[in-house]
């Protein structure tokens, strides 16, 4: 390496050496008694060609490749310059799919190949609980659970606690609702996260009375606090009592989920509340993701055979609060938290990235079959060199190495389209997993970029490296005039074409398969009228709504006004927003006297609760199919009442259910049930997403249960978008401290939670599709143009002898169409093992959808018809004297 950089000291030397060398002999001849002049000769004679052996030592010493490597650059870059076509085409191309590949290595890497940002982050695990049988696969880790665990098990060790709530904060001007991680005080240490400021949790802040602490994220200190290092010791309100901020944590990604602020165990009412008085026993405040770390030695599987003895041990000790889990397959797993996180993403991202690398493919194929074009026209050029003492390596040296340049300028200007769609693919993969913190554009990238861009210059480059002739006057005649590209030449530019052809349809038919299901996701009915509605969400705050009176006050007063203010049609209250991001919490049911073999929940009958108030159905135009919708008397002095859905009302089989009563399933055999009435059966909807059946489902009154009414949902007269400051209004009126946020139209909310996600998909897997098929289908005019090119002559001699302009066309496009049908015969093989990868992600979509393949197939022939036409009308052109006079 010194010496390349210093090669013309280094010849210096040699030939000092040399020159020295020469000397001595002379010398030495002079005292045998030769004179000068003859010792100086004969020395010379003796030793040789002196040029020569300083070729050899360059030789040995390595300095000849690097010579022949400059100068091989050196023409490389003149003869770029000499084609600027064919240049920019190369590069473009070349950097759509170098870029497209860099860009989702680095989601691949950041996601999926980098450990976690911790200490030892692949020892880490997460304790899952299971109802197997009732097809939830998380039932959440009891606070009684949790310290069970920490005794018992051996195979994991530090275990710590992680549930997420929000929460108000006060005395930062407006009320600002966070999101709020409530953590054990190990949290921070066991993950090997150190604080950017103050401190964070010590043992003490877990004890029940403890003074409430805060420790704020990164991102939080900086937007709401201006990145103030004073902001540590500074007092907030939050639920109604003060917390003091003692540290500020560092600018790291932050797991299992973001942030605003964290807060240890004690502080949070709920979790503390349900601590000292466990009103559920060993199964209290079952909301926990509890994590911990691998102990030395142990394995997964030992850990997971651990937690699942330990799990099955409740419903001997502790029958009464798992008396519900006994039919219902109560299970506990271990499971690597490193996988957990990805689990979601890993199929998209490992599909994404073949369709990426597809695109690469026919990137490469294209640019070679450009490349073997223009070697065509350098017949001359390359049979000159080789009458000159060029070898068959060195003219293909000089290939490929004209090809790395266009490959290596490819890739730098794939590393910046990369860059800049980091952003975009950042949103998407967030869709899948929380792992996205690690995503950049960093040194492994920028490696994989340049490798890429070798191994991709190497691949295109040796097509038309191979392909040069061997015999020297056949290529001379032929730059002088039609030769033809040669039988073996045309086979090879019309093979990749059809791996173009072949890939391209691939991700054609995936792309049509998904924007099909997303039409079919986009178009299910879903039994409510979104028009005109307005959805916000209402974040209580326990400063003010301490209790249930203060709540259902605070309910009240924002119903009356919203329904006494202009444009509103309807208005209601309600625990959740249809479509939204909410998945079905089922609960064992019981109904009376219904059978009698049907106690505490043996029935294995199940129904989703929710919540609403009066007027809540008819806001959505939901039917009621019997009975009554709820009045403003449903409250707290009336017995419980519920409106149920259709689903629901099946299980009384065929007999009615209004007036009839139902209870969730007591978890202990000494409690009594809590009856609720039926009071009506509305028409069922899909509250969840489209892709969940309807099933059987119930709402309580809100106001018989204050404190529920956590989303607004208003209808209007006109355009939706303006109720928005009437539902702050209404709101404030109640309560000035409760923020209002998430203010969208039920169509907003269907398209933000429930169709981004695939949309995001459909759209990426389009556009590598859309991309792949117009370099397929500029291929396909390139092979077909250079051939009507090289066979002017024929066809000049075709219309001598009477062809008519009409049976050279289609002769000429039967040539593209031949091709298309064969890559498409091909390709139909690739398409269904592609389009397996996508089944998960397919809605009422078959990964064989016999439309969406000959859609597809039917559109590459159209497609391929119109590349070829161009080509083919230049053919129909062709002077029959003129193209016989060429020779």
């Amino acid at each position: 390496v010194r010496r390349l950089f210093s090669g013309r000291r280094f010849n210096d030397e040699v030939r000092r050496e040399l020159d020295f060398h020469l000397a001595m002999e002379s010398a030495e001849r002079e005292r045998r008694g030769l004179p000068a002049v003859e010792a100086h000769r004969t020395a010379m004679r003796d030793f040789g060609g002196v040029e020569r052996i300083h070729e050899e030592v360059r030789d040995v010493r390595g300095m000849t490749f690097w010579d022949s490597l400059v100068q091989d650059l050196r023409f490389g870059f003149r003869t770029l310059r000499r084609s600027p076509g064919y240049t920019a085409a190369a590069i473009l191309i070349l950097a759509l799919g170098i870029g497209a590949n860099t860009a989702m290595f680095s989601v691949v890497d950041g996601v999926l190949l980098k450990p976690l940002p911790f200490k030892s982050g692949d020892d880490l695990v997460i304790i899952r609980q299971a109802a197997l049988k009732s097809n939830r696969a998380n039932v959440g880790v009891s606070i009684q659970e949790l310290f069970d665990y920490r005794k018992r098990l051996t195979t994991i060790r530090d275990l710590v606690e992680w549930h997420s709530m929000s929460f108000v904060l006060l005395n930062q001007g407006d009320p600002d609702r966070v999101d709020t991680a409530v953590v054990s005080a190990n949290f921070f240490d066991m993950l090997g996260v150190r604080p950017a400021l103050g401190r964070t949790f010590v043992d003490e802040d877990d004890n029940l009375g403890a003074e409430a602490v805060l420790v704020l994220s990164h991102a939080y200190w900086t937007s709401k606090f201006g990145a103030d290092p004073g902001v540590v010791g500074r007092v907030l309100q939050m639920n109604n009592r003060p917390h003091t901020v003692v540290g500020v944590l560092p600018e790291y990604p932050q797991y299992p989920q973001e942030a605003d602020v964290y807060m240890p165990t004690s502080a949070c009412p709920f979790r503390a509340a349900s601590e000292e008085t466990p009103r559920q026993g060993h199964r209290s405040f079952a909301a926990l993701s509890v994590f911990g770390r691998l102990a030395p030695g142990a394995m997964l599987q030992e850990a997971t055979q651990e937690v699942n003895t330990v799990a099955g041990s409740y419903e001997v000790a502790y029958p009464r609060e798992h008396q519900q889990f006994r039919a219902l397959g109560f299970t506990g797993q271990a499971l690597s938290l490193p996988e957990q996180l990805v689990t979601g993403a890993r199929p998209m991202l490992l599909a994404l990235t073949g369709a990426t690398f597809l695109v690469l493919m026919i990137a490469c194929a294209n640019v070679a079959n450009l490349s073997l074009a223009r070697t065509l026209h350098r017949s001359r050029e390359l049979a000159v060199r080789t009458a000159l003492g060029a070898g068959r390596g060195r003219l293909m040296r000089q290939l490929v190495t004209e090809s790395i340049i266009v490959a290596l300028a490819g890739g730098v200007i794939g590393i910046v389209l990369a860059w800049v769609s980091l952003d975009l693919l950042k949103s998407f993969v967030g869709r899948f997993t929380e792992r996205t913190g690690q995503i950049e554009i960093d040194g492994v990238v920028l490696l994989f970029a340049l490798v890429a861009s070798v191994i991709t210059g190497v691949f295109f480059g040796l097509a038309p490296a191979l392909s040069t002739r061997r015999n020297l006057s056949q290529s001379i005649r032929d730059g002088a005039a039609q030769g033809g590209e040669g039988a073996s030449r045309h086979r090879v530019r019309s093979g990749l074409v059809v791996a173009q052809v072949s890939v391209s349809f691939v991700l054609v038919v995936a792309a049509a398969l998904l924007l099909q299901s997303l039409y079919r996701l986009s178009s299910v009915p879903l039994g409510y009228d979104a028009d005109k509605v307005l959805s916000a969400a209402i974040y209580g705050n326990f400063t003010t709504q301490g209790n249930a009176t203060v709540a259902a006050r605070t309910e009240n007063t924002i119903l009356e006004r919203l329904r006494s203010s202009p444009g509103v049609r309807a208005a209601a209250l309600a625990s959740s927003v249809p479509q939204s991001a909410i998945q079905p919490g089922n609960q064992p049911i019981i109904l009376e006297g219904f059978e009698s073999g049907q106690s505490q929940g043996a029935s294995g009958l199940q129904a989703d609760p929710n919540f609403a108030s009066e007027g809540y159905f008819d806001t959505l135009g939901v039917p009621m199919m019997a009975g009554r919708d709820f009045r403003a008397s449903d409250d707290t002095q009336a017995p419980p009442v519920a409106v149920i859905n259709a689903s629901m009302a099946k299980l009384w089989k065929g007999a009615d259910p209004i007036g009839r009563r139902f209870a969730v399933a007591p978890s202990r055999p000494d409690v009594a049930p809590n009856w609720i009435t039926v009071i009506g059966v509305a028409s069922d909807f899909r509250l969840y997403s489209a892709e969940i059946a309807v099933d059987s489902q119930y709402f309580l009154a809100v106001r018989q249960f204050p404190g529920t009414g956590t989303r607004v949902l208003a209808r209007a007269d006109g355009d939706p978008r303006a109720l928005g400051p009437v539902i702050r209004a209404a709101v404030h009126a109640a309560d000035p401290a409760s923020p209002v946020e998430s203010l969208q139209t039920l169509a907003e909310v269907r398209g933000t939670t429930q169709l981004a996600a695939p949309a995001l998909t459909a759209v990426l897997l389009s556009i590598f599709a859309a991309v792949a098929m117009l370099i397929t289908l500029a291929g396909v005019a390139g092979v077909i143009g250079t051939s009507v090119s090289q066979r002017t002559r024929e066809f000049g001699l075709r219309m001598a002898l009477g062809a008519t302009r009409m049976s050279v066309l289609r002769l000429v496009l039967s040539q593209g169409v031949i091709l298309v049908v064969i890559g498409i015969a091909i390709g139909l093989a690739g398409a269904y093992g592609f389009s397996q990868l996508l089944t998960r992600y397919l809605f009422q979509t078959a990964p064989t959808d016999t439309g969406a393949y000959a859609l597809v197939a039917a559109l590459f022939a159209i497609a391929a018809m119109v590349a070829a036409l161009g080509p083919a009308r230049r053919a129909t052109t062709i002077d029959p004297l003129k193209a016989l006079k060429a020779d």
